[in-house]
Parts: structure tokens; C-alpha cells; sequence
């Protein structure tokens, strides 16, 4: 497990101006569980959190763990006040995961139809970040989607405005500095190629996923019927992102653990190209190196200093990026089910939600920010989204208010505690199955395994749903079966 530096030695950045009275770490620190106790290591790490004066909570969800080569611990949400620290979140800002609609009955989905789908939606994959495929985009586009997130292609994926109302923020951002800065100052110019503009949506490795569901159990009549749900229907659900663009970015403004010894040496180059060159001029030059080479654990930067701003645009250009990347699976979706299954099907966005990123607002008492880890938004009367597993249940669910503001994010998934389970021997085999098709991507793509392999018991996500409604978070309103899907 990684520990942060020195904070003070690293940098000389947190004034008194940007700090306030707080209370103590233990009325910051907000732990939401099962029963089970936090890991010690975890929990010294959240304490430590807690304990900064620029924080103002610090609120651990009950899939909290940590994963390898990262500053902070998963599950999480940290609120900061007049600053910004990068390693809060994933460099993988705007990972996502999100529901379509398909007009289709569970009846419908026969083996062979689930297959043609996959393989449809598959056949376009990218083989690599420099393949270009139906859903890549154009330098003009690459420029709009940057400032204007998801608005910048609709006109590219053929989608009206309306698409807009389903995806979190209207997918754009909401940044007060993002319009002020120029593409040059905030990107790297290398950056500005196909690199950024060829694989675009269709990356369902590592924990990603497109899987297509049925609606299994209905636990709230009044809103299924207002989401115009019902038992038996089958929907899509995708989880990837964000793109090639997100982390390549942000690896340039800072020195993160994640990042492959192998890749060091190349990163290094393009960020002195990047920092002394393009940006030549602009910014301290002793600043630069402490804050975009040195590898601080955590880097908390004023949030209205040069540096500052630097980063929330930066972060605002990669969240962007990574709305305008999934709706080219949402395209892809539909083009899937129109040309593997029917033309007549709707292929219709329910809605689109983040799991890794930043919020930021500004008030009377100042600049508060909000960094979410593998933690996704709340929003009262809002859809959410928590997935379980390739073989176990997943739920839509609606945002409560909560019993505490600060009860500001939920747990994306139960991944975690499934895995948990499963490692006890206590995730048993219930009636059903579910096909897993593996492909190759790419132009010659392959199918390299359809297997088909037991339903599970839905307990640990059961248990985290019934913990989320008695904080009064969330309540579910769909239970959704796995019936099949992708990894590519």
C-alpha cells in the first residue's frame, strides 16, 4: 500500500487563506458498512485523510477496498474546501456505466441472438488506440468534445438533444474556468491525433463490460411504471471508459504510482515537451517540477491558483472526453441490436452515470470540491446504477436525500464484496445461467470462448442495497439478471 509524502516538505501550497476551522478527524470521517470492520491499513489511510485541514469529509461506502499501485482507497468520496488534490481520484476520470433500453422481452433473447449481437457490436472494436473504426471521431470533433462534452457528437452519432437529459450534468462538466483556457495550453499537442480519436466506445477489457440484462424483480411499482419498466423486459448495460484521452492527460500533470515503470521514460519526455516547451512562459519553473514530476502521494493545490486551474481544466477536458467516448457506445449499441437483430428496436439511453471524477461548486464560504473514487454521484429522485457481477444480479435504483449531506455518493458496484464471497465459498449456485463470450477486437476480431456458467446468489448486493436504503441513499426499483456478455 502506498503512503503519501510529507505533504508540507513536497509543497508549499496550502495557505491559511485556503483553509478553515474544521472539526475533528472523527466527525469527518463517515464509514458506511456491512458489519465488517475497515482494514486497518485502509482505515490509517482514511484517518490521515480526515485529518488534513482542507478537508472537510472524508466518507467511506461499504464496498470500500484498496486497489494495487493507487494513492487512496476505492469506494470513497473526499470533499476539500479551496483546494484540489489530484490523487483523490482515478486518473481514469469518467469511467461509467449506464442502461439502453432495447424494446425486447426476455423471450426474445435466444443464445444465437445474443451471440449475433455481441459480435455486431464487437466487429467495430479498435484493435489499438491508432485504429480507426466507425464510431472514431475528427480533429474538429476531438476539439469540440473537449470543451462541450457529450454535445460536441451528437451530430456525429446521429442523436438529438434530448440524449442529453439522460446522461449525468447533461454530459458536459460544469466548469467555470474551462471556457478561459486555450486547447494548447491545457493538451499536449502530441496528443491532438489519432491517438485521441480512433478507439472510441467499444474497450470492454479489464473490469469492463457490456452485458445484456432482464428485468427480473420489480420493488417499486409507482417508479417502474414512471421509468415505463416492467418485469421480463431486457435492457443493456455497458460499463468502460473513459477513453484513451482521460489518463494520458492527467498523467501529465502528475507523477501517479499507477503508471508502468516501462512507460516512465516516455511520459517524462512528452511532459518536459509539454511543461518547458508548449507551455514555455506560463507557470513557475520550480513550481512545474514539484508539482507535475515529483511523485507526492498527494498534491493539494489551491484551487484558485495558476496550478489550480490548470488541473481543473484539465480534469474538466478528460471528463468531457469521456462522455463523448460513451455515447459512441451508445451508438454502437443500437447500430448492434438494429443490424444483429431488428431494425425496428429502440436502442433508447435510460441513463448514463460516473463512478470516477470531480464536482466542484463556489458559494459565499468558497470553493468546495468534491473527488469521488470508484463512487458515483447522488442525486435525489435520480436514477442509480449498481452493478453486481458477470454472475450475479445488478440494480437500478432511485436517489434518496440521505439522513446527512454529506452522505453525498454511493458504491458503483458490489464487486468487492462479491468477490469477497466468492473467495468464502458463500457464493452459491441459484437456478440460471449466463453466457460469457470473450473476443479478440479489431477489424479480424475472433470469438475466443462462449461459455455458459452458473447464476449466483445476489446476497452481498441484496446486503448493500438494504444498507443504502436504511441511510436513505437509494431505494432499488429493478433487480436486473444477467443473461449474457462481453469481454473483448
Amino acid at each position: 500500500m502506498n503512503s503519501p509524502s510529507d505533504l508540507g516538505s513536497a509543497l508549499d501550497y496550502t495557505s491559511s487563506r485556503a483553509i478553515r476551522e474544521v472539526a475533528s478527524p472523527q466527525d469527518k470521517l463517515i464509514k458506511l458498512s456491512l458489519g465488517d470492520e475497515i482494514p486497518r491499513p485502509i482505515l490509517e489511510i482514511l484517518e490521515r485523510m480526515a485529518d488534513l485541514p482542507f478537508v472537510d469529509s472524508v466518507l467511506a461506502l461499504p464496498d470500500v477496498h484498496w486497489k494495487e499501485q493507487m494513492e487512496v482507497p476505492s469506494s470513497i468520496s473526499v470533499t476539500t474546501r479551496n483546494i484540489v488534490v489530484p490523487e483523490f481520484t482515478s486518473m481514469a476520470v469518467n469511467d461509467g456505466m449506464g442502461v439502453v433500453r432495447t424494446g425486447l422481452k426476455v423471450e426474445d433473447m435466444s443464445p444465437e441472438r445474443l451471440e449475433a449481437f455481441f459480435t455486431r457490436v464487437n466487429s467495430h472494436a479498435a484493435a489499438n488506440f491508432y485504429d480507426t473504426n466507425r464510431y472514431s471521431i475528427s480533429p474538429d470533433e476531438l476539439r469540440r468534445v473537449l470543451y462541450e462534452g457529450a454535445r460536441g457528437l451528437l451530430a456525429r452519432y446521429g442523436m438529438d438533444e434530448s440524449m442529453l437529459e439522460r446522461i449525468e450534468d447533461g454530459g458536459r462538466y460544469p466548469s467555470t474556468t474551462l471556457g478561459n483556457g486555450s486547447l494548447t495550453e491545457m493538451v499536449p499537442i502530441q496528443m491532438l491525433t489519432k491517438f485521441s480519436r480512433s478507439e472510441m466506445g467499444l474497450n470492454f477489457g479489464g473490469n469492463h463490460f457490456l452485458e445484456v440484462q432482464a428485468v427480473d424483480e420489480v420493488l417499486d411499482e409507482d417508479v417502474a411504471r414512471r421509468w415505463s419498466f416492467e418485469r421480463g423486459q431486457v435492457v443493456v448495460m455497458y460499463h468502460l471508459g473513459p477513453g484513451p484521452l482521460g489518463g494520458t492527460l492527467l498523467n501529465h500533470y502528475s507523477r501517479r504510482t499507477k503508471l508502468q515503470s516501462s512507460r516512465v521514460p516516455l511520459f517524462f519526455f512528452s511532459k518536459l515537451l509539454f511543461h518547458y516547451v508548449q507551455r514555455m512562459g506560463r507557470g513557475a519553473v520550480g513550481k512545474k517540477w514539484g508539482v507535475h514530476f515529483r511523485q507526492n502521494g498527494w498534491t493539494p493545490l489551491p484551487a484558485e491558483s495558476e496550478e489550480g486551474i490548470l488541473i481543473r481544466r484539465a480534469m474538466a477536458m478528460a471528463i468531457n472526453y469521456g462522455y463523448g467516448y460513451r455515447l459512441g457506445t451508445i451508438r454502437a449499441i443500437r447500430d448492434g441490436l438494429h443490424e444483429a437483430i431488428s431494425p425496428t428496436l429502440s436502442g433508447e439511453l435510460f441513463c448514463d452515470i460516473t463512478h470516477n471524477g470531480a464536482a466542484e461548486t463556489s458559494s459565499a464560504e468558497g470553493f468546495s470540491w468534491i473527488a469521488r473514487h470508484n463512487a458515483c454521484p447522488l442525486e435525489h429522485g435520480k436514477p442509480t446504477i449498481v452493478a453486481g457481477s458477470c454472475d450475479v444480479h445488478s440494480y437500478l435504483g432511485i436517489g434518496g436525500g440521505g439522513i446527512s449531506s454529506r452522505l453525498n455518493s454511493y458504491d458503483h458496484g458490489a464487486g468487492n464484496l462479491i468477490e469477497h464471497y466468492r473467495e468464502a465459498g458463500r457464493l452459491s449456485e441459484v437456478p440460471g445461467g449466463v453466457l460469457r463470450f470473450r473476443m479478440t477486437r479489431g477489424r479480424q476480431a475472433i470469438l475466443k470462448s462462449r461459455k455458459e456458467i452458473p447464476l449466483r446468489t445476489s446476497e452481498p448486493i441484496d446486503r448493500l442495497m438494504e444498507c443504502f436504503e436504511q441511510h436513505g441513499i437509494m431505494r432499488p426499483v429493478l433487480k436486473l439478471r444477467p443473461l449474457g456478455n462481453l469481454k473483448n
